[in-house]
């Protein structure tokens, strides 16, 4: 049988390589994204980055809109179904608005820095994060209690 001491002495020393490790990976990585950054750097590179910058947000508000209008059809309150549709699909059209302006804005102007689009002004981000924390408040609180583990033996 091997020793106590060597046995947690082995165990702390591969707990320490461990975390050691995880900063020393993360290092690695960004140097290696660094160095094809640095190699693969052209126009039609900051243009592709540049693009993804400004779809971004438009793209992940119009997916949780998606997401949320095909879970509403579930929603047992009618009058919250089509309260909610009705603001999933105008936020759609909004972010479908605001991200043509800006592609407009990036093919002419070609900012590099956010503040120019609109996709990232504080009434865009807050509207939509806000008009979709309201929205899941409504339906949570409209909808039946779900039953527990115990009453669903029951």
């Amino acid at each position: 049988m091997e020793d106590r001491f060597i046995k947690y002495s082995k165990l702390y020393a591969l707990i320490f390589l461990l975390l050691l490790s995880v900063p020393i990976m993360i290092a690695i990585i960004i140097a290696a994204f660094y160095g094809l950054s640095k190699l693969v750097s052209s126009s039609i590179i900051d243009i592709s980055f540049g693009l993804g910058v400004v779809t971004l947000a438009p793209a992940l508000f119009s997916m949780a809109y998606v997401i949320f209008l095909k879970r509403t059809s579930n929603h047992p309150v009618a009058f919250v179904r089509l309260i909610s549709k009705t603001i999933f699909v105008i936020g759609m059209a909004i972010s479908a608005v605001v991200l043509v302006l800006d592609m407009g804005a990036f093919f002419t102007k070609f900012n590099t820095d956010i503040s120019g689009y609109l996709c990232y002004s504080l009434a865009y981000l807050a509207g939509n994060v806000g008009i979709l924390f309201i929205i899941a408040i409504i339906q949570a609180l409209t909808t039946n209690k779900e039953l527990d583990w115990m009453e669903r033996g029951k």
